[in-house]
């Protein structure tokens, strides 16, 4: 499987937003992650901060 774990980055620290994601999306003004179940996130005023494809880990962090 390629599901992917959300993860965003506030203050040094990671925290888990959602798993299974097999769908990202970027707009100007948000983010819209989806998981294998369908279930939809949208994140307004985050960025991508880096994408580690051996692990299958999305991080994203706030903009200032």
């Amino acid at each position: 499987m390629c599901e992917s774990k959300a993860l965003i980055v506030k203050n040094g620290r990671e925290e888990l937003l959602m798993e299974d994601v097999t769908y990202l999306e970027t707009t100007p003004q948000e983010l819209i992650l989806v998981n294998i179940k369908g279930e939809k996130l949208v994140l307004k005023n985050h960025r991508i901060a880096r994408i580690d494809f051996l692990k299958h880990r999305i991080y994203l962090e706030p903009i200032a």
